[in-house]
């Protein structure tokens, strides 16, 4: 006696076809993922420079950053000439002002200024000040002032 098996028709095709639409599925979304991510734009981040300001305080400007919890304000640069830098960080009485550019308010109240140690070029220092109320916000731009120059347009971290 031979048994013989009875498959519905349209069954095989049906099969291949979920199939072949899985794979479809599967590559699809393997090269959405593989993608290139868009980036934030250079441009958005890069930090202006000023030879006045450079040439006044022997300092680069190169970061603003909010940091603790929004409480503080990290001011970072980068040592050019170490006899003018070392006299701009003594300056505790006229630390920079930060503004903000996007409404009134900033800071000039410095809470920390690593002072009385020899500066190195290319060294990178940094000032922390407090940012009361929140004057100076992360994805806006501020103002840096200091001995009557200003740098603006300063992208905050």
């Amino acid at each position: 006696m031979s048994v013989t098996t009875i498959q519905p028709t349209g069954s095989r095709p049906r099969l291949l076809l979920n199939l072949v639409l899985t794979a479809l599925l599967v590559l699809v979304a393997s090269y959405a993922y593989l993608l290139p991510r868009p980036t934030p734009t250079p441009a958005s981040t890069v930090v202006p420079e000023s030879t006045a300001l450079e040439a006044t305080t022997g300092v680069r400007f190169s970061r603003v950053a909010v940091v603790g919890d929004k409480g503080l304000v990290t001011l970072f640069y980068v040592v050019l000439d170490p006899e003018k830098a070392t006299a701009f960080q003594a300056d505790r009485a006229h630390p920079p002002r930060l503004s903000s550019e996007s409404r009134h308010g900033g800071t000039r109240r410095a809470s920390i200024m690593r002072a009385g140690h020899a500066m190195r070029a290319g060294q990178t220092y940094y000032l922390v000040y407090q940012n009361t109320d929140g004057a100076i916000r992360a994805g806006e731009r501020v103002s840096i002032a200091y001995g009557g120059l200003t740098l603006r347009h300063v992208p905050v971290l």
